[in-house]
């Protein structure tokens, strides 16, 4: 009789166990499930913006692998292009698809995606490969080094500070857009003259090229305006 009690108590416990298994393998193949970005669908639809995963909630325990993120085309469901999440995934305990914005361009051939963090952000641009009814992919813009650029527009530069920003501000045409990049910036003062200054800069880039876009105008911000 007591052997009959010990093998019904260890199927007991075998059978918790299996469920405690199966439901933790469902919440991580839940956890693991792409995550369609809000808001970030191309204008007529054929495309979207989704990460391979995502923590639901902020109250979720963080992860410590980034997602990547990834164009796809909505009606096949086609990868067209997969990179890296730009920013720092545990900057904060907010969900990382509402740290990623779409921009697109009028016919929705080109999009640049700013993320953000707690003291940066960053702005990546992708433009589309082949026909809209026939994608082949998505391929990334070699932007300007904004940096180097900005280091010689100030006299006496001494040294970036930190908290470096890249932010979208329009599209001017399909293939030229607009966005600023900088941060406060150190310099070797004049005398009694103020040691630091605002170094942010807005940029007009022609994108036609991928991999050699010409800045066609490039333009100082007020630190009212930013």
């Amino acid at each position: 009789m007591g052997r009959v009690a010990e093998l019904g108590s260890l199927a007991q416990k075998m059978k918790a166990l299996i469920t405690a298994v199966s439901l933790a393998s469902a919440l991580c193949l839940h956890a693991t499930e792409p995550v369609v970005v809000p808001n970030a669908a191309s204008p007529d639809g054929a495309f979207c913006i989704r990460l391979t995963h995502d923590r639901a909630k902020e109250s979720d325990p963080t992860d410590d692998s980034a997602p990547d993120v990834q164009i796809i085309a909505t009606a096949s469901n086609k990868v067209l292009v997969e990179f890296p999440f730009a920013a720092d995934p545990n900057s904060d305990l907010q969900p990382l698809r509402t740290k990623v914005r779409a921009h697109w361009n009028a016919d929705g051939t080109a999009v640049a995606i700013s993320f953000s963090e707690r003291f940066y952000t960053y702005l990546l641009v992708y433009r589309l490969q082949g026909a809209r009814a026939a994608p082949e992919a998505f391929e990334k813009i070699t932007l300007p080094d904004t940096a180097s650029v900005i280091k010689a527009m100030i006299p006496r530069f001494k040294e970036f500070r930190s908290r470096w920003h890249s932010n979208f501000q329009g599209w001017k045409d399909r293939n030229t857009i607009q966005f600023s990049a900088g941060t406060g910036a150190l310099i070797t003062p004049l005398g009694d003259g103020v040691p630091a200054v605002m170094a942010v800069y807005s940029f007009t880039v022609d994108i036609t090229d991928s991999k050699t876009p010409i800045i066609k105008s490039l333009e100082r911000v007020n630190e009212d305006d930013e």
